[in-house]
């Protein structure tokens, strides 16, 4: 899977979340 485990900072996690949140479960 390419979805990051380790929480990086938070403007890092608010800029690839939208990315991943919907390559995540498909």
């Amino acid at each position: 899977m390419a979805v990051p485990k380790r929480r990086t900072s938070r403007a890092n996690t608010r800029h690839r979340r939208a990315q991943w949140k919907v390559a995540a479960p498909t």
